[in-house]
């Protein structure tokens, strides 16, 4: 947190940051947000499924003047949507394709695997499909995990990440910004 202190010391102009991260350095006083016109809750139904709804409107307290609030999120269920007209004033929403509609082109298919059977349900589901394919995951560690499985398993993938964790992530998100303000000053 000390390095990410001193960064903000200095001065910024985005924060990019959990609920909870941010909530604690507005408490220490370590930070303000007198200036921030702008936030932005990006995957909203996450953070108040985790429970970052409190942690959310606490943040919100701590503005001084009118903001411009977006709130993004893949899915609108009742939750969220009692949360935006609660959080936001005169809240506008924009549908990209039909609200609730799943892509007619996509085969969508559920199968519930308990959590230590994951991996293995994954190499038998590859060795069913036709290349390519793609996998997400959650966390580097977990993209790292599931190559190295899928490599013992004589199945050729790449691991592709980031490679950096939250705290890099900021620091180069608040450099590239002040690279991107200064080269537009010369």
């Amino acid at each position: 947190m000390k390095s990410q202190l001193d960064v903000v010391k200095k001065g910024v102009h985005i924060v990019v940051a959990t609920p909870g991260g941010l909530k604690d350095m507005l408490a220490k006083k370590k930070m303000n947000l007198d200036n921030c016109r702008y936030l932005t809750l990006d995957e909203a139904d996450r953070l108040v499924d985790l429970g970052f709804e409190d942690d959310i409107r606490e943040v919100f307290d701590h503005f001084k003047a009118q903001r411009q609030t977006l709130l993004f999120s893949a899915t609108m269920p009742t939750k969220i949507q009692n949360f935006a007209r609660s959080a936001l004033v005169k809240p506008i929403t924009v549908n990209v394709g039909r609200a609730g509609a799943a892509n007619l082109d996509v085969i969508q298919e559920v199968e519930y695997v308990k959590q230590e059977a994951k991996i293995v349900y994954l190499l038998e589901c590859l060795q069913k499909t036709p290349p390519p394919v793609l996998v997400f995951c959650k966390n580097k560690a977990n993209v790292d995990d599931i190559h190295e499985y899928l490599l013992l398993k004589g199945v050729e993938a790449v691991a592709i990440h980031g490679g950096k964790d939250q705290e890099e992530r900021v620091c180069d998100c608040i450099i590239q910004s002040r690279q991107e303000r200064c080269s537009s000053c010369h």
